[in-house]
């Protein structure tokens, strides 16, 4: 059973986990507290970002895995303790598929999009042309080929890990905070490894799509759940 949804396959809503939990503090005064009382780092434990919500702009965090197990802890009580007990068992299940390559590799690129959203949330992009940003890249690469990056080949989700951590570097440099910009380097820097993958006998569009690689996720949970029954 899924406690706490867990979002790009480590990722946790600090807000969703406040209501799990159970907690009649505030919400912004308790996701402060625990991130101190946790010493967590921001953009290694957790990611911030915006939101509007009946035209009001909210502060958002989301949590990695083990960051929400610890804040879980923090609350000190039997739904804390349950919850904490929840996401090791995430834990061990991510750690069960790294030895997946392809796996591997599909998480490290959602951890590089992932940092990579909140870098432009906080510069005023939103989410949807962040999703069109990204989206722009990819086909690019692709050659115009609308495929989703869980279905990816290895060396495709590490093509775009490259070109995406590089537009993020770009972005940060130059201090983009357009959208038509960034998405002009998106592209140029997918282009750069498109030619390189080309050169090497590489052709993106002409790699087969692979079983959806969240698959595995879903068949270590259910075998995890089978043995504890």
């Amino acid at each position: 059973m899924e406690l706490v949804k867990i979002y790009q396959g480590n990722l946790v809503d600090a807000r969703e986990l406040w209501i799990s939990l159970e907690s009649r503090r505030r919400f912004a005064d308790w996701i402060k507290q625990r991130i101190d009382e946790c010493d967590l780092i921001k953009d290694k434990d957790y990611f911030t970002f915006h939101k509007i919500v009946k035209r009001s702009k909210t502060n958002e965090f989301h949590l990695t895995i083990s960051a929400a197990k610890e804040v879980a802890l923090m609350e000190r009580n039997s739904k804390g303790k349950q919850i904490r007990r929840y996401f090791i068992k995430c834990e061990e299940t991510l750690v069960k598929l790294a030895k997946n390559k392809r796996f591997a590799a599909f998480m490290e690129l959602e951890t590089t999009k992932q940092k990579f959203k909140y870098t432009l949330l906080e510069r005023g992009v939103d989410e949807q042309n962040y999703i069109e940003i990204d989206e722009a890249g990819k086909q690019v690469l692709m050659n115009g080929k609308a495929i989703e990056d869980e279905l990816l080949e290895t060396v495709l989700m590490k093509a775009r890990d490259l070109a995406t951590q590089m537009t993020h570097y770009h972005t940060v440099e130059k201090d983009f905070d357009q959208t038509e910009e960034i998405k002009s380097s998106n592209e140029d820097n997918h282009a750069a490894v498109r030619e390189a993958l080309l050169e090497k006998g590489i052709i993106p569009e002409n790699l087969p799509a692979k079983e959806n690689i969240k698959n595995l996720q879903s068949d270590s949970a259910e075998e995890q759940k089978g043995l504890e029954e």
